[in-house]
């Protein structure tokens, strides 16, 4: 691999950590103030942060910060006669440190944000647990995926090989499992099995960059030299793409922050044409496309995330948001379940809620529909049946409605309708 190719492996993170460069003119006067605020990728502020701040020009400056509960700090430049330049260091355990070089001019006030990604170890952890979303797969083959995972950040790669093996034979389509199981089969020095793994892994487009440096480190193992150039080659676009995408991401943040929806969009999309994995841009293009009210386009945008390994709870909800306003009932029955178990704020009990509020403004479909999808989640949810009940009477569906209204008086025998549902049933009898 050459060394261009390092030099842009270590210096990605920054390029994805880092909304914008600091501004500011020269200036002349006492001194030169910043208001920093640190977050993270989701703009939530970090505590905590460690904030050193040094000149080369001014070998006695040295001073510590540590943002407060909101991410802030405050930095106060005593010295600055003329424009120098600063060094700022971030630094927080389970969060990528880096250092911010910034010009500030003594007669400016600067308020700039700082935005800190967690450290790798950490975004892989996060990122490979599949457990809370939707992927395609069986719960039996992400559970096996996700111990594969923890046994290889253990270290033990024959266990985590199994696991991911048997991952793979209860779901084939599984991309995150090949390319785990790719790198393991390296760590083991078995180069065509990783090679073998690889190609399938990058078939199926599951973590195309660590899918090529498999297939490359493999390929120079085996002494197939030609090969592997031509995908280094392949890999240092790759990761250029990646850089890129990120930072057209971070502009797209930007560009959300100051209002710009438009632009934000544009910056997101063309993100994810470069990158085509980059989960957050998915995301995001999603979430603005709902707003929009471009439903089709915001719940193909939350499929793709949700497909290549979000954890990001909002993301789902977007997808329950559009697939419930495109009336695809049998796709909100595969999402809510899931949803209900990841989101403590909802569930069968909201969605019976949201079934009465229907049937009292007179949507009687929805209602039903609403039912019918919370009992999926939780089979003894009385008033479900209720609703079920009504509008199976209102169809002359006899035994249908009898049934589910004995259902609904045997689960609540005191609930406020249970007067009303044994006035029905005895009408039906």
């Amino acid at each position: 691999m050459s060394a261009a190719m390092s030099t842009r492996q270590s210096t990605l993170s920054l390029t994805a950590i880092l909304f914008a460069a600091l501004l500011a003119a020269p200036g002349w006067g006492q001194a030169g103030v910043i208001r920093g605020t640190v977050v993270d990728g989701d703009m939530q502020p970090i505590p905590g942060v460690e904030v050193t701040v040094t000149s080369s020009e001014l070998p006695d400056f040295r001073e510590t910060l540590t943002s407060n509960e909101r991410g802030l700090f405050r930095l106060r430049f005593t010295k600055n006669q003329v424009q120098y330049r600063f060094d700022l260091l971030f630094e927080k355990a389970g969060y990528e440190s880096f250092t911010q070089p910034v010009s500030p001019s003594a007669i400016e006030q600067i308020s700039e944000r700082f935005v800190m990604e967690r450290s790798s170890a950490e975004v892989a952890e996060r990122r490979g647990d599949l457990s809370s979303v939707v992927t395609g797969s069986t719960n039996q083959a992400i559970a096996l995926f996700n111990a594969g995972l923890t046994a290889q950040r253990e270290g033990d790669l024959a266990s985590a090989r199994a696991r991911f093996e048997e991952a793979l034979a209860a779901d084939p389509e599984l991309g995150p499992a090949h390319v785990g199981l790719a790198q393991v089969q390296l760590d083991q020095r078995q180069h065509e099995a990783a090679l073998t793994s690889a190609d399938r892994a990058l078939a199926l487009g599951a973590g195309r960059v660590q899918a090529l440096r498999v297939k490359y480190e493999a390929l120079r193992e085996l002494g197939r030299r030609e090969e592997a150039e031509a995908v280094a080659v392949e890999l240092e676009t790759a990761d250029t793409a990646v850089a890129s995408a990120l930072r057209l991401y971070n502009e797209g943040g930007q560009a959300f922050q100051a209002g710009d929806r438009e632009g934000a969009l544009a910056k997101f999309l063309s993100a994810a044409e470069l990158d085509p994995t980059l989960i957050e841009a998915h995301h995001a293009i999603a979430t603005i496309e709902l707003a929009k009210g471009n439903l089709e386009a915001s719940a193909a945008a939350a499929e793709k995330a949700l497909a290549l390994g979000s954890e990001d709870l909002r993301t789902l909800r977007v997808l329950y948001e559009a697939y419930d306003a495109l009336g695809r009932t049998e796709e909100l029955a595969e999402i809510v379940p899931r949803l209900a178990a990841v989101d403590p704020d909802f569930g069968g009990a909201k969605l019976v809620e949201q079934a009465a509020e229907a049937w009292n403004a007179g949507d009687t479909a929805r209602a039903v529909s609403l039912s019918r999808l919370a009992l999926r989640t939780d089979p003894k949810l009385a008033k479900a049946y209720y609703f079920i009940g009504l509008d199976h009477l209102s169809r002359s569906e006899n035994d249908e409605a009898r049934q589910a209204l004995a259902t609904f008086l045997q689960l609540a025998p005191d609930d406020e309708e249970a007067a009303t549902a044994r006035e029905m049933l005895s009408y039906l009898e």
